[in-house]
């Protein structure tokens, strides 16, 4: 996803289990800004209790994680589709990252071979990462004024899961196609949370990098968990100020030196969207057999996600806590509804149709800058919202 980026066909549609047909005709404006459909409660059998590991944070009850209004047969068969895409502040270490991108940007890219490009959005301006970054380097914290050198101003967004970006952040779209990446083995990630005052790193293993180290090696980080777990409810949440946000995560590669590889239009990647969309159906498919007391609302949810699932040391090995886990935006499309779900799993499958054409797999040549050449990076262009198209 550059700073700047804002089918199915008919067989497979066709063939997902659009329970008694209702599913799709829901406008999608409606979805990012009304709360979900309540299915009227029913009596039901308590929930058997799921463990979850020894040194993971117990969750605190939410309306989320609550009991279902049916049995649970085959819930663990869906809890393990999300695992792959699980991320909490424990278990943030990720190889395999994945980005959405625009048909523009992957002709520039064929053409130059070169992943990040872009330092900030031309509509939009810096983004909200930079601008805390920023902040944190005017405070004098060691690492942000490091990342706020030259050879960390290109950067790309990215999560683990194709699916939970595809729709963008706000009014921003990343675009419809995909790329693969994968860092090196020896990748450092730095770690940024609005909450915090001080930044962290880790290794791909999950073990905590001492700050000294990173900073004599700031050629081994390759990218920054940042997470916006400030969130702001009500009328504010409109996403129109610095302090006017719902929360949200991303990972943000920043140092081309430290990939391995990049890869579009791959059999792989297709492959990939292909099981997205069969996870976010199959939770859907349960969801409607079985669905949930009647929750809260979009805002209050998205804080319960940030507060409660993002800063585990492990995903909640249940559905819900494990399908929460994998969310980068817990917004109105992702609140777990079977209407919502099932038309996240169309917007993947007509994105895969997208990713037609020969496949291309690209190892970068990249090299990190000597310090002779890191300068420290302008301040970030901040564009009101009232400005941007």
């Amino acid at each position: 996803m550059g700073r700047d980026d804002g089918r199915a066909g008919y067989r497979r549609r066709a063939k997902a289990t659009l329970e008694k047909g209702a599913w799709l005709s829901i406008a999608l404006s409606e979805l990012a800004c009304g709360p979900a459909p309540s299915p009227a409660p029913s009596p039901a059998p308590p929930r058997p209790a799921s463990s979850a590991p020894a040194h993971a944070a117990a969750p605190t009850p939410s309306t989320s994680v609550s009991a279902w209004t049916g049995p649970n047969q085959g819930e663990e068969e869906i809890v393990q589709k999300f695992v792959p895409y699980a991320v909490t502040d424990g278990s943030l270490a990720r190889r395999v990252l994945y980005t959405w991108t625009t048909r523009e940007q992957i002709a520039e890219l064929e053409k130059n071979l070169v992943l990040l490009t872009r330092t900030e959005s031309p509509e939009h301006g810096a983004s909200y990462f930079d601008q805390m970054l920023h902040a944190r380097a005017l405070a004098k914290e060691p690492l942000a004024q490091m990342l706020r050198t030259t050879p960390f101003a290109r950067a790309r967004y990215a999560w683990t899961a194709p699916w939970a970006t595809a729709y963008g952040l706000g009014s921003e779209s990343y675009g419809d196609r995909l790329l693969r990446v994968t860092l090196k083995p020896e990748a450092w990630i730095a770690v940024l949370m609005t909450s915090k005052k001080d930044l962290e790193v880790r290794d791909l293993a999950g073990k905590p990098v001492p700050i000294g180290d990173a900073l004599a090696h700031p050629e081994r980080i390759a990218a920054v968990y940042f997470v916006h777990d400030t969130p702001v409810t009500g009328y504010a949440a409109s996403m129109a100020g610095p302090e006017q946000r719902i929360g949200y995560r991303e990972y943000v590669l920043c140092n081309e030196s430290m990939i391995e590889s990049w890869s579009i239009r791959t059999p792989e990647i297709r492959k990939e969207l292909l099981d997205n969309a069969a996870a976010l159906r199959a939770l859907a498919r349960f969801l409607f057999l079985h669905p949930l007391k009647p929750s809260s609302t979009i805002a209050s949810w998205n804080v319960q996600v940030v507060k409660e699932t993002f800063p585990l040391a492990e995903p909640v090995p249940t559905l819900l806590g494990m399908y929460e886990a994998s969310l980068a935006f817990p917004s109105g499309i992702y609140q777990p509804d079977s209407t919502r779900l099932n038309i996240a799993a169309t917007r993947v499958e007509e994105y895969e149709e997208q990713q037609k054409g020969p496949p291309l797999t690209h190892t970068p040549t990249a090299k990190f800058p000597p310090p002779s050449e890191r300068k420290p990076s302008p301040p970030p262009r901040i564009v009101p919202w009232h400005e941007r198209h």
